[in-house]
């Protein structure tokens, strides 16, 4: 048997704070992975180090649920109990999960993702998006389209908000989300020979018509307002998704995944 935790135990004191915290989530390195297959994929993941892990009952009901128990008895993670209603009440999901998991971020050095030997770096850049379980998506997108690095301007959303984990199912663990002020990662950028591309929906070409297969970063604005003009103004190339007359722009998710995908299918097309 696990030990059994109340409400007001330091665990779950700790855990309600780092669920709202932000500044809390990067004082302590840490991010707040829920579900079983976050889960998983913390415990699979050799980069990440789950520190501990909350379970209700709700668990042990399924058969999937009974698999990861018994893993987690098979390991040195701490592992502690509390009731359906404490472990829903750490959680803002639609369906509460069975199990939270605290988990040490991946250290990525500050360069990661950023070499330029063929393939070629695909970065993202986060810039102004609010949304944490947009900011998750992007994340996701960019791992299953072979991206190499996401970086994360700091006026944007917690990249490691308990939404953007869910959201990212995972990528946070597996690929390198660096927070870098925008103004001091272009010149980095630069000096590599990465072209610099910015997703806009007035941009001067379409993506099909881009080379993709080079190194390259595509910049992402913010939910509404996109980039900013003088961002724009510093990038190498403004890069815009055909809309049918009526529909003024595409939200983050979607024209993230058109872009990234059309990189992918180009470097695939170059091997």
């Amino acid at each position: 048997m696990f030990r059994v935790l109340g409400r007001q135990h330091p665990t779950i004191r700790r855990l309600r704070v780092l669920r709202r915290d932000p500044a809390r989530r990067r004082a302590e390195s840490v991010l707040v992975a829920e579900g079983i297959h976050l889960a998983q994929e913390a415990l699979a993941t050799s980069r990440a180090s789950v520190e501990l892990v909350v379970l209700s009952p709700e668990l042990g009901r399924t058969e999937e649920g009974r698999r990861l128990i018994a893993a987690l008895r098979q390991s040195e993670v701490r592992c502690f109990e509390t009731s359906d209603s404490v472990i829903q009440s750490l959680q803002d999901a639609r369906s509460a999960q069975p199990i939270l998991a605290v988990v040490r971020r991946p250290r990525w050095p500050p360069d990661s993702g950023l070499e330029t030997a063929q393939p070629g770096a695909l970065l993202a850049v986060a810039h102004g998006i609010q949304d944490p379980g947009n900011l998750g998506s992007l994340v996701r997108t960019l791992h299953a389209a072979g991206g190499t690095a996401c970086f994360v301007d700091p006026g944007c959303a917690d990249p490691f908000h308990p939404r953007a984990v869910r959201a990212g199912m995972g990528s946070m663990l597996r690929l390198p989300v660096l927070s870098e002020p925008t103004a001091d990662l272009l010149p980095r950028l630069r000096e590599r020979g990465i072209a610099l591309l910015g997703a806009d929906a007035a941009g001067e070409q379409e993506y099909q018509d881009c080379d993709l297969a080079r190194s390259v970063a595509i910049f992402f604005g913010g939910e509404g307002r996109g980039l900013p003009p003088e961002l724009l103004a510093e990038l190498d190339e403004t890069v815009r998704v055909p809309l049918q007359s009526g529909v003024d722009s595409l939200s983050v998710g979607a024209a993230a995944a058109v872009l990234l995908f059309e990189a992918a299918r180009q470097r695939s097309a170059t091997r």
